[in-house]
């Protein structure tokens, strides 16, 4: 077997793990389920009909205007595989399978956690059972979009040499229309964060395995052509490197620490990014590239997901939809001239604007037809009553943590004594009154537990130093009746002293101090 159609598959491998590592342990049964059933209805549905629409057009197609200048739209031959099982067509099959499995495995995770099995289902067969197949015809099918140059002039037609931003565009712009289609986050009353990584090095591992499969697609584009697979694989790496270092800096900046998850999702973006234009990009354009996808991974995410209130956990519209759109605008722009590809900035190119058309145009139409087939799915869904989300969001979610709304406990330990004088506690005389405060207990063996009121307001959440004194669940109740408690005389080797809030306390103080030293000694 070929190298490149070994090396394709390790693209579905590696975006499966970099979806898993931000998906919470709770959620990775749900996560698990869905993204089998894509991946077999992905299969399926391109065995039946999907390789039909994608490369059928060779023999029979749905187009206009008649040969050499023939623009083809739709294959209509080789269902279920009919007439496509010599060497070619296998070839054909195994090499774009890659492809149609890791825009399934998109599709999963931007609806594992929110939709229910058979609307993932519907969905996922009008993905990848109509949407990448006639993009991939489009495309690499002898479709109207490559035919751009030939029939209209413009440029090479559109360009995707590395075959990832068109399934980017396309998973992407379907997964937008479901997440547009679900009811927003509410507001977060909290201070917003950096996604979680729940496993660094799945994420890890999965930004290797996708940089790894560049080199399995670019050959395609010109089989004469050695150079342009190994110039994808080091363009590729040099913008993964920079989108990584960019999007690591400003966690760093932000947070004072690195976060895995943004730049291991920053450096799939640069790879998405950098898809289209290959090795015939120049070098600044690839590190702008590069920074433009580390941003997206941070701050897009911050925009998409607190701003604009959508529950995008997969990055799907900062990682996957938005860097390769920005790839193929780029093509149009940067391309060096190589093999007829002159962007808008090339020498070659005169100033001319045909190849940039070129690369709009299919970046709009691979956006339409998945925004439109997919909308027309929920559509359809809607009025035949199904239900689209699941009913429960707590079964699929992670439990919040309760937050303390009244109260806090404090723990003392060998610091009491610095906390107490900072804090200006007043320790009321242990009487047989009623005191509106509860009580404080402690004995010389164990620590003090002191009780102080919580400011209530945003949720009783607590800021600054106080953060640590937050209330745990197993706080012992507080008896009925007072009792008589000890303080520890020492604290840390000082003497604990304790002052009253006013003169007329002398007298409680006393007693207080009195008791201390009766039972220390």
């Amino acid at each position: 077997m070929e190298t490149d159609l070994v090396g394709g598959l390790l693209l579905p491998v590696g975006v499966w793990l970099l979806l898993s590592a931000g998906t919470p342990s709770q959620l990775h049964r749900r996560l698990a389920v869905a993204s089998l059933i894509a991946l077999a209805i992905a299969t399926l549905a391109f065995v039946a009909f999907g390789f039909a629409f994608a490369f059928g057009g060779r023999e029979l197609s749905l187009g206009a205007s008649a040969a050499p200048e023939r623009w083809i739209f739709v294959g209509l031959s080789g269902f279920f595989l009919d007439g496509a099982t010599d060497v070619e067509g296998l070839r054909t099959f195994v090499r774009f399978w890659p492809l149609l499995a890791a825009g399934a495995l998109l599709v999963a995770g931007a609806l594992a956690q929110q939709a229910r099995t058979a609307t993932l289902v519907i969905f996922t067969i009008v993905v990848t059972g109509i949407v990448l197949p006639v993009a991939m015809c489009w495309m690499w099918g002898g479709g109207w979009l490559s035919a751009l140059g030939a029939n209209a002039g413009l440029g090479r037609g559109t360009v995707d040499l590395g075959h990832l931003a068109a399934i980017g565009v396309a998973a992407g712009a379907a997964g937008i229309v479901w997440l547009r289609s679900i009811p927003r986050r509410e507001l977060a009353m909290h201070e917003p964060e950096l996604p979680a990584v729940h496993f660094p090095v799945r994420a890890v591992g999965g930004v290797l395995l996708i940089l790894a499969s560049t080199l399995a697609f670019a050959g395609t584009f010109a089989p004469d052509a050695p150079e342009l697979p190994m110039g994808q694989f080091v363009n590729s790496s040099v913008a993964v490197s920079v989108a990584i270092l960019t999007a690591g800096g400003y966690a760093i900046f932000t947070t004072r620490r690195p976060d895995v998850l943004s730049a291991s999702r920053a450096a799939a973006a640069a790879v998405l990014a950098t898809s289209s234009g290959g090795a015939l990009l120049p070098m600044p354009a690839v590190a702008v590239l590069g920074v433009a996808c580390g941003l997206l991974a941070t701050v897009g995410y911050y925009a998409v997901n607190e701003k604009w209130r959508w529950r995008d956990d997969s990055a799907i519209v900062t990682s996957v939809f938005a860097p390769a759109a920005i790839g193929m605008l780029a093509t149009g722009v940067f391309a060096n001239g190589a093999f007829g590809v002159a962007g808008l900035l090339s020498r070659s190119s005169g100033s001319e604007a045909g190849q940039l058309l070129a690369q709009a145009i299919g970046l709009g139409a691979i956006a339409l037809l998945a925004a439109g087939m997919s909308g027309t799915a929920l559509g359809l869904m809607r009025c035949a009553r199904v239900e689209l989300r699941i009913p429960s969001e707590a079964a699929y979610s992670q439990s919040p943590v309760p937050q303390p709304a009244l109260s806090s406990v404090v723990v003392a330990s060998a610091e009491f004594a610095d906390a107490a004088q900072a804090m200006s506690l007043t320790y009321a005389s242990v009487s047989e009154a009623p005191d509106p405060a509860p009580a404080v207990s402690a004995t010389v063996e164990e620590a003090s537990v002191v009780t102080a009121a919580a400011p209530a307001a945003g949720g009783g959440r607590m800021r600054g130093w106080l953060a640590r004194f937050r209330r745990n669940d197993d706080t012992p109740p507080v008896p009925k009746q007072p009792r008589k408690v000890a303080y520890p005389y020492r604290v840390s080797g000082r003497p604990l002293a304790i002052r009253p809030a006013s003169a007329g306390a002398g007298d409680a103080r006393d007693e207080v101090s009195a008791a201390s030293r009766s039972d220390h000694d």
